[in-house]
């Protein structure tokens, strides 16, 4: 019997940019069960947390994936089908297949090719998007029905077993005229068999797991490149006069307009007000705390212009290349400047030298910490990001010593941390390829505020403590002027035909160290 070659497709990251096991169970539960919704919303919020370096193997995923799936028991079929119908809708709507793959999958019906979709995601939201693209043949996970109603349960489970489950359909096949496409390095045994093998990589950092596979794969880059294309050479010819002067560099080589709005909206005024508002300082409030974050920049950013030296004897592609190959800096006149800075304004501000000496030595941590997280590689950094953005939102308060009460000073730091943090982490490993954007930022932003304007309003009628509903209605408010301005640009902009700009709440104003070179295989 003559066989022809087939083209087989995964799905989860291949086709599209999502994973389509927890994404259709989130598309479901919100239109039709919103405490469901919630406690799924906790799960994927676990599953996330077990991705972290260290924290992967104490939680099987496995059993995470599970504990999903059984969010739709008692789903009956034909809602998931016309559900599902609805979800792939959604997908093509927002543009959320990837378009490098769509080509390739017309490239292969164009030479005869029947086109295969695999994907150990469950059957309805696959089902449907294979309905869409016009394929008529796919092999998925299946959900076990019983009495017409799912049980939240599988009846067939493809992860981990697609060379089990497919050995039936490619034996009908010529697969030595045939080709594979998967972002994920565990199918790598089960493509071993294809003449042609494409590996997606959807991260920067996905090539070196695949590398580690052998076998000679062809890479299909569906991401651009890490970094923003402002930073890029941003030190130049041009601009390298001014970054001496004590805050340009950042402002240059990472703010810019947008992520200087950022700063001043995001952390020093609400600084300033909460410190006016919580403490005894009064009007001095409006000239210490701004001073304190101009010392404190003085000395980080000496951290941010060493990360960026080392980031320009990269390889290129490795890492922003924020300082141009002309450009000589002087680190001497670079760093005195800064110490001769910091040392006038501790000397002139009414600062005590107890106090003064805690401020400098956190400031000294600070560039410490700096200094490994350029020197530390790949996923490490997320904890030394971390320790960055507690001393970004803490050390700058730490002007307040034996000025405020300590309880003060505590829950100011910690009500700041928790509120610019997290949402900063998600972007930072959005910004390194490290994770997928399956929460728009500002939308994390918003769900995140929502939570802590909560968690606050508790604390003030449980134990009267103001801070953190204080920062956090404060961001809230923010927020909504930030929807409402991109809004506005976005409606301007679609009557002029043009793209909309980024709105200044949306800007993260991260310290963006050169990124290094992984990516959890979508289930």
């Amino acid at each position: 019997m003559e066989t022809h070659g087939i083209a087989v497709f995964d799905v989860c990251g291949t086709v599209t940019r999502t994973n389509n096991t927890s994404d259709f169970i989130a598309f479901v539960l919100r239109r039709s069960n919103a405490l469901r919704y919630v406690q799924f919303v906790l799960v994927r919020v676990l599953i996330s947390l077990c991705r972290l370096p260290g924290i992967r193997h104490i939680v099987s995923q496995d059993r995470l994936r599970a504990r999903q799936i059984a969010f739709l028991r008692g789903y009956s079929a034909v809602r998931l089908r016309d559900l599902s119908a609805l979800y792939a809708d959604a997908l093509f709507a927002r543009g959320l297949l990837n378009r490098r793959i769509m080509e390739a999958m017309q490239q292969e019906r164009e030479q005869g090719r029947a086109v295969l979709l695999v994907s150990a995601a469950i059957d309805p939201p696959i089902a449907a998007i294979a309905g869409r693209l016009d394929v008529r043949d796919f092999v998925s996970s299946e959900l076990e029905i019983a009495n017409g109603r799912c049980t939240g349960r599988l009846r067939t489970d493809l992860l981990g077993h697609k060379q089990a489950v497919l050995d039936g359909v490619v034996a009908k096949a010529d697969l030595r005229d045939s080709s594979v496409y998967s972002d994920n390095p565990e199918d790598a045994a089960f493509m071993e068999s294809f003449a042609r093998r494409y590996a997606v990589l959807n991260t920067s950092v996905a090539e070196r797991r695949w590398s580690t596979e052998g076998g000679g794969f062809h890479f299909i880059r569906n991401y651009e490149a890490a970094g923003s294309e402002r930073d890029v050479d941003s030190i130049n010819e041009r601009t390298a006069k001014w970054i001496y002067v004590p805050g340009l560099y950042y402002i240059i080589s990472r703010f810019h307009r947008t992520g200087l709005y950022s700063l001043f909206l995001r952390e020093i005024v609400p600084v300033t007000l909460a410190v006016y508002l919580f403490t005894s300082l009064g009007i001095l409030s409006f000239v210490l705390m701004p001073l304190s974050f101009v010392m404190f920049y003085c000395v980080y950013e000496i951290g941010g212009v060493v990360n960026d030296l080392w980031a320009r004897r990269e390889p290129p592609g490795a890492g922003t290349r924020r300082i141009s190959p002309e450009v000589r800096v002087h680190m001497a006149l670079f760093v005195s400047i800064r110490i001769a800075v910091l040392a006038f304004l501790l000397a002139t501000l009414p600062v005590t030298i107890g106090p003064a000496l805690i401020y400098t030595g956190l400031l000294g941590l600070s560039l410490a910490i700096y200094l490994l997280h350029s020197a530390l590689a790949g996923r490490r950094r997320i904890y030394t990001f971390l320790l960055l953005k507690a001393c970004r939102n803490c050390i700058p308060l730490t002007i307040l010593v034996s000025r405020v009460p300590s309880a003060t000073l505590a829950w100011l730091c910690v009500a700041f941390f928790v509120v610019d943090a997290p949402w900063r982490v998600y972007a930072y490993c959005l910004a390194r390829g490290w994770m997928w954007e399956r929460i728009a930022r500002w939308r994390m932003r918003c769900i995140h505020v929502a939570f802590l304007c909560g968690v606050g309003a508790v604390l003030y009628l449980f134990t009267g403590a103001p801070h953190l509903l204080a920062v956090a209605l404060y961001n809230a408010l923010l927020e909504c002027v930030s929807i409402v301005h991109s809004t506005r640009l976005r409606n301007r902009s679609t009557d002029s035909g043009r793209l909309p700009q980024h709105s200044p709440g949306d800007a993260c104003a991260a310290e963006c160290p050169a990124p290094s070179k992984r990516k959890e295989p979508c289930r």
